[in-house]
């Protein structure tokens, strides 16, 4: 949320450096604006009403997604500092953590020249072992294995830049 600062300096930034709105609505005293942002669209409130010559303030509410407003907050203060809009970068999830320690694991066997039934049984499943080669042909762990190392020889050419830009 934007607001007039109460306090200036000789780099405050003013509401002559903001994007045209795509689509702003007012409620209850508030702004509410969605800016063009690299092809995608933000979304801004600004409080109260903003004289031209006033500085900004940011305000961000602290809760369970205040690293991500954070983030947001910062993209905006780049954007109107006149720096070009970039993707944000956010930290792994749990799920994408495991994949990506998965896709490692996988490579190293690979690298090693293991089979996808070794992998399956090492990292999937023990009891792949077990299978005869024509359940194993048509199993979905077998699937899923050959995509991991797929998907991890995708990351060693290259794609770990992917991580970076937020993918």
């Amino acid at each position: 949320m934007f607001h007039t600062s109460p306090v200036a300096s000789s780099s405050s930034l003013h509401p002559d450096v903001f994007p045209s709105a795509v689509l702003a609505i007012a409620h209850r005293g508030n702004q509410h604006a969605l800016w063009p942002d690299n092809g995608d669209l933000q979304q801004v409130m600004i409080s109260g009403t903003i004289a031209a010559d006033a500085p900004v303030a940011a305000s961000v509410t602290m809760d369970a997604i205040t690293p991500h407003r954070l983030i947001a907050t910062l993209r905006v203060w780049h954007r109107l500092q006149g720096n070009p809009a970039t993707k944000p970068v956010l930290p792994l999830t749990q799920q994408q953590r495991r994949r990506l320690i998965l896709m490692l694991r996988a490579l190293d066997g690979w690298q090693e020249h293991a089979t996808y039934r070794e992998l399956a049984e090492v990292l999937l499943d023990p009891g792949v072992r077990h299978q005869s080669r024509r359940d194993w042909l048509t199993s979905s762990t077998r699937a899923q294995i050959i995509r991991i190392v797929r998907d991890a020889i995708g990351r060693m050419q290259g794609g770990y830049l992917d991580l970076l830009l937020g993918y």
